[in-house]
């Protein structure tokens, strides 16, 4: 438990407080849940790639400082992902099928993530929190709110493991395609994540190698 804590919050930090039962401020309920399910579930399926800057603000309650990180994601199906920070630190977690590689500058650190269920929680939390496959998954209790520009998701924990670290994963999705422009981690505490999408290319050209570590 405590690896898994130390690995995702170093995750978010390097680099999701609302209840259930509030209406986000600006936004309202959606009145039809099930054509925002189906508008989400078809653009992920016709994702087959994706490459995206973006921008991560660490806001923490003990500092008026917002800390603030820039990188490149990069997703390819079925399960290749780089999420690389290159300001001000460099650091990089690449997941390639079931393993689980850390760069930290240099330095390699590899996991096997289909034989460690705490990685594996990593895996589908970040597959969950860029693609929107969040659908019927039992692990989250959702609710749907919107405003003129997105479509608000919030999920909601139900496993114990996961409700320790985090108490919701807010996701932002442009009501024009179903994209996700942002995502919101928020710890018990206050203190959250926010990470902003920008120049999102869907279904580009993104070589295998992107997704290798030393000399494969």
């Amino acid at each position: 438990m405590k690896k898994f804590k130390m690995i995702i919050l170093f995750f978010f930090m390097a680099l999701p407080v609302w209840t259930t039962a509030q209406i986000p401020e600006g936004f309202k309920t959606v009145d039809d849940e099930t054509a925002v399910k189906k508008g989400v579930l078809k653009a992920s399926a016709e994702m087959n790639s994706l490459s995206s800057e973006f921008i991560q603000e660490k806001h923490l309650t003990m500092m008026d400082e917002v800390l603030v990180s820039k990188g490149l994601f990069l997703f390819k199906k079925e399960n290749n992902i780089r999420w690389e920070y290159t300001s001000p630190i460099h650091y990089a977690i690449i997941i390639r099928g079931d393993r689980f590689v850390i760069n930290n500058d240099g330095k390699i650190s590899e996991f096997d993530s289909g034989s460690n269920s705490l990685f594996k929680e990593i895996n589908n939390m970040i597959l969950m929190a860029i693609s929107g496959n969040f659908v019927d998954n039992p692990d989250f209790e959702a609710s749907f709110y919107e405003n003129n520009t997105f479509y608000l998701v919030s999920l909601k924990p139900k496993n114990e493991r996961l409700k320790n670290i985090l108490q919701t994963i807010d996701i932002y999705f442009d009501k024009k395609d179903f994209g996700v422009r942002k995502v919101k981690f928020i710890e018990p505490g206050d203190d959250f994540t926010l990470i902003v999408f920008t120049g999102r290319k869907v279904n580009v050209n993104i070589s295998d190698n992107q997704f290798m570590v030393g000399n494969e």
